[in-house]
């Protein structure tokens, strides 16, 4: 004996898109023929003993969307303390501005104050804004601060290296280091160490060559560099445990401005103790 091949029963939906040759009765409501063609779930709704006919039934549906649509907009413009409870609640929006957490992890130090975190999440909360999108923006704008920072400190290092070039061609070979450190050497003693770390000076080649060529012959051979050669050495070891403490805990880039001023600052005192 031949196997037989079970046939399927036709679905539902199959059974429910079958044509029906009159689906409304002489009165213009739904026929008996087109409701018993209808799934189970679908001919004993109770909406169809509502509107038994199509007419009524699309102007129950136009009449339906058009109250849903009013109820949402009550929902989403009310100013009752419940709904817009419920309405926050949806949203995501905290019920207290101290509840806005905000993460700065990625924000570079010092780049973002308390202050300005405390005055947006202000403004956040009076908006509304839920917890992610005020993160979100905070997010945005540590990116910024991020492109920013890097964008200055390649402009910083490509002058730097701009200056560099332009000395090396006048100190040639090991005198560029001898001659910067005189002109550093006379920067401290003229009290000017503070311009070292500022880019409209330390980056101009000309003002390092006018300290180089004007100040350092002056005072290369006076007692009071001399002096200030023999500094404490208790003193110029605090100071080179600080600036190696604050070079651990740097977070910027050491290929940086700022981190590279440290090294060469580092290098000096080391110096200064051998």
């Amino acid at each position: 004996m031949e196997e037989q091949t079970p046939v399927e029963a036709p679905s539902v939906e199959e059974t429910a898109t079958q044509p029906v040759e009159n689906f409304v009765d002489g009165s213009g409501n739904f026929s008996e023929d087109f409701l018993q063609s209808l799934p189970d779930d679908l001919g004993g709704h109770s909406i169809l003993q509502k509107y038994n006919n199509p007419i009524d039934l699309i102007k129950g549906s136009i009449n339906a969307q058009s109250l849903a649509g009013k109820k949402a907009e009550e929902f989403w413009t009310s100013d009752d303390e419940s709904i817009v409870a419920q309405r926050n609640e949806i949203m995501g929006v905290p019920s207290s501005v101290d509840d806005y957490e905000i993460n700065l992890s990625e924000a570079p130090e010092d780049s973002i104050s308390e202050e300005v975190i405390d005055n947006f999440k202000e403004l956040a909360h009076s908006l509304g804004m839920p917890v992610k999108t005020a993160q979100a923006i905070i997010d945005w704008e540590i990116a910024n601060v991020k492109s920013d920072i890097e964008g200055e400190e390649e402009f910083y290092q490509q002058e730097l290296d701009e200056s560099e070039g332009v000395l090396r061609e006048q100190w040639k070979g090991d005198t560029f280091d001898y001659n910067l450190a005189k002109v550093s050497e006379a920067m401290d003693y003229l009290e000017l160490s503070d311009l070292k770390d500022n880019p409209k000076f330390a980056n101009d080649p000309d003002f390092i060559m006018a300290i180089f060529n004007k100040i350092v012959p002056l005072i290369d051979s006076d007692d009071i560099i001399a002096e200030r050669k023999t500094e404490n050495y208790a003193t110029i070891s605090d100071s080179l445990a600080d600036l190696e403490k604050r070079m651990f805990d740097y977070q910027g880039s050491t290929s940086g401005h700022e981190y590279q001023r440290m090294v060469q600052e580092r290098k000096a005192l080391l110096e200064k103790i051998v």
